[in-house]
Order: structure tokens, then sequence, then C-alpha cells
């Protein structure tokens, strides 16, 4: 099997994309020796955040020297983004090395059939980083937790939850308490969890998942972070602290202050996993936080103007760049936004939060638009007042919606990219 053999091979699996369950992939995994049981995996789930603090520790664990292998979904230009180890993807050569194993033992097993697109990528994930012997994988959660085909491992070095909130809804149920419960399924017996600084319903939810499994549960309640500076070019300076930690200066390359509280769920983790005897030097948590890079979530892409794509495509992700517009706004930023999202998403909401902050929108869809909203959709949910105070366009084409975006923004403008990973990946493509 060549590479192309194998993206064709993984792409037939999406059409299908029948989830064949835990039992089915446990048997392929069992048939491939269990890889899954000879990783130290650091396993991340939640609604928002948890790409960055996989980054974020991917980053750190590699300035301490460690081969750090890192999962991570969705992918913006290519599969092999997510499967990197130091931030390096895996190759072509091993991508369809690994997938042939992956189809053989599919074969063997469902009589001729195969597993569900994200099934295939997790069973590989494990193959890969098993063969390539990394110190540790940062394992990040796809939809949910508890029935996430990631959670088939039994005994994470450490499990991480993030922000909690709406997303996947017809997936995870529609409270905020419900999604937490599926969240917390990654909770295993005896294997500590760390908790962002959720609110105080998720935390208690997982307080009571973790009692249940008696899992030592680490939340930082406590925590004070003073944000310094933030800068669109150098990012930001900010100190944090806890009862688990003290950094009086950090730097962090990623945008959004949102950002401060993701690294400050990832200072926790690390205290902990220095507390069950992991090294990881005070210096090179320092390093890996700056070099930590996440694409296409508040990135800064390009200059004069600024363009900063950011896949907010949920409400709590869409509130963080509102917060983040209305910071640029005040300190006299023409802003020009430039959206696309998906017709399942709250897009009559996010699209409402955006639009009175900036000066200018260009609605447009991306490319793989089977299931996205069209510009007229966007564009319906404005009041009509909103219409006439400032320039609206609507674009199809990603393309020449950019180049709209661009014109309106003028070189000394902002240009906020949102509302879909998908479309962020295809503004990557064209940049």
């Amino acid at each position: 099997m060549n590479y192309a053999q194998a993206r064709e091979y993984l792409i037939a699996s999406y059409g299908a994309d029948k989830k064949r369950g835990m039992d089915t992939v446990r048997a392929a995994l069992a048939k491939m020796g269990d890889p899954q049981e000879h990783l130290r995996i650091i396993h991340v789930a939640g609604t928002n955040g948890k790409g960055s603090v996989c980054a974020m520790m991917m980053s750190i664990l590699s300035q301490a020297g460690y081969r750090a292998g890192c999962f991570t979904s969705p992918h913006l230009h290519t599969f092999n983004e997510r499967l990197r180890i130091n931030n390096i993807l895996i190759s072509d050569d091993d991508f369809a090395l690994h997938m042939a194993r992956i189809k053989q033992v599919s074969e063997e097993l469902l009589d001729g059939g195969s597993f569900s697109y994200f099934e295939i990528l997790v069973l590989m994930a494990f193959s890969y980083f098993h063969a390539e012997s990394v110190d540790f994988l940062v394992l990040e959660v796809g939809i949910g937790g508890r029935m996430d085909a990631t959670n088939i491992i039994t005994k994470p070095l450490l499990s991480v939850i993030t922000s909690i909130g709406m997303d996947h809804m017809e997936v995870l149920g529609n409270t905020v308490e419900a999604i937490a419960r599926e969240k917390g399924g990654i909770i295993k017996e005896n294997c500590p969890v760390v908790l962002y600084h959720n609110a105080g319903v998720v935390y208690n939810i997982m307080k009571e998942i973790s009692c249940a499994k008696n899992a030592d549960m680490y939340y930082a309640n406590d925590l004070a972070v003073e944000v310094f500076s933030h800068d669109l070019a150098d990012g930001i300076e900010f100190s944090a602290k806890s009862a688990f930690f003290d950094y009086p200066s950090l730097k962090l390359g990623l945008l959004g202050d949102y950002q401060v509280q993701n690294a400050s769920t990832v200072l926790l983790a690390v205290a902990i996993l220095t507390k069950i005897g992991i090294k990881i030097p005070h210096e090179a948590v320092i390093a890996g936080l700056e070099k930590a890079v996440w694409p296409g979530r508040m990135e800064l892409a390009a200059k004069n103007p600024a363009l900063i794509l950011e896949g907010a495509h949920n409400f709590d992700g869409a509130l963080h760049g509102v917060s983040f517009l209305e910071k640029l706004a005040a300190e006299g930023y023409k802003i020009t936004l430039l959206m696309g999202i998906m017709a399942d998403k709250e897009y009559e909401k996010i699209t409402r939060m955006f639009a009175p902050i900036v000066d200018n929108i260009v609605f447009t869809k991306p490319k793989y638009d089977g299931r996205a909203a069209s510009p007229q959709d966007l564009i319906a949910c404005l009041d009509e007042d909103i219409i006439k105070s400032k320039p609206v366009i609507l674009e199809n084409d990603c393309a020449a919606a950019l180049a709209h975006a661009r014109k309106l923004a003028g070189r000394s403008g902002v240009i906020f990219c949102t509302g879909s990973l998908y479309l962020v990946g295809d503004i990557r493509d064209l940049l």
C-alpha cells in the first residue's frame, strides 16, 4: 500500500463511517499486540481548548528531552497532521505502512470490512506511536469521552479535562451536566485527573466521578493569573500561581487570553506529572509554552493586514473570540470579520455575537460545503440596522472572500477569520 492508496482507504471509510464499537476495536488491538498498553498516555478531553492543551503539553515534553507523540483532530490540510512526534508529522511512508497493517487486521477480523474513519485513525495512532517508541503519547479525545474510540485505554498516566461547554449536543446531550458526564468518562480507576477551571456544576460532576473511581482529582481553585502584555506579533506575557505551581514570568506564542487559562491547565498537569515522578525542568516549561504552536487557533497567519485564524465553531469558543475582538476594537483596530460556519452549529447565535463588534463583514463558506451554512443563511441572522451600518459582502468562493476582506481591512486593519476549521484550512491553503 502506498500513501495515495492509504488515503483512499481512509476516505472510503468516512463514507460508510459505521462504528464497530469498543469490543471490536479492543479485539483489533489484541491482534496487534495491544500497543496501547505499552504507551505512557496523557488523555485529554473537553469541549474547547483540548487541542491547544495537547500542543502545549507536547511542546513542554519535547523541550524536556522526551520523544513526545501527539494525536489530535481534526486536520487542516493533511491526515498526517493528526499524528506527530515532537511536532514532526508522520511521514507518508509510515502513514501507508501502518494503514496497511490496520487494513489487514480489519479484513481478518471483519470478514473483509473496515472500521470507521476515526476508529482507523485511533488504531493507527497506537500502532505508530508504539513502533516509534515514544516516551509519552498526548492523546486527544475525538468527541465526548466515555464512548470515544480513544477511551479504549485502561490506565493513562494522567487524564486532563479542559473547558466544558455546549457542542455536539446531538451525540452528547443537551445540557452541560450531560456533556460533562460524557467527558468525565475518560476518568479511570486510580489514575490522577487534572481539571480546567470549570464552573461549579462541572466541578461537582467530575469530583463525583473521580471519587467513584478512586482517582485523585487536581483543581487549582486558588489560581491567580496576571496578563502583563498581549501583542498580535509577540503573543502573551503573563504570570500564573497556585498551590501547585508558581511562574512569575511566562510567554505564550498563542494569542487570546483564554489560552492563558489553557496554559494554566497545562501547568497543573506538569505539576502532577512531576509529583508522580516525571522529570520536567522549570526551563522546559518556560520554553515549551513560548514555542508551542497550534495552527488555526488564534493564529496570526499574515500581516499588513493582520490575518488571524480562529477555528471557533461553538458558542463558548465564539465567546472567547468576541472577548479578543473587543480588546482589539478598544485599541483602535479596524476589524473585518471573515466568516463561514457549518449549518449544524449554533450559527445564528455566533453570527449575532460577532457582527456588532466588527467594522466590516464578509460571509463565505468552506469548500467542504456539504454541511455549510450559506452566506445568505448568515446574513439572514442579522438585524436590519446592523446590515445598514457597515459593509456586508456575501461571497461563496473563499479565495474571493479573502480578497474582499483584505481590501476592506486595508494594510493597518485586522481580518478575523472564524466559524469553522474547514474554512481556516481553506484560507491556510490559499496563503
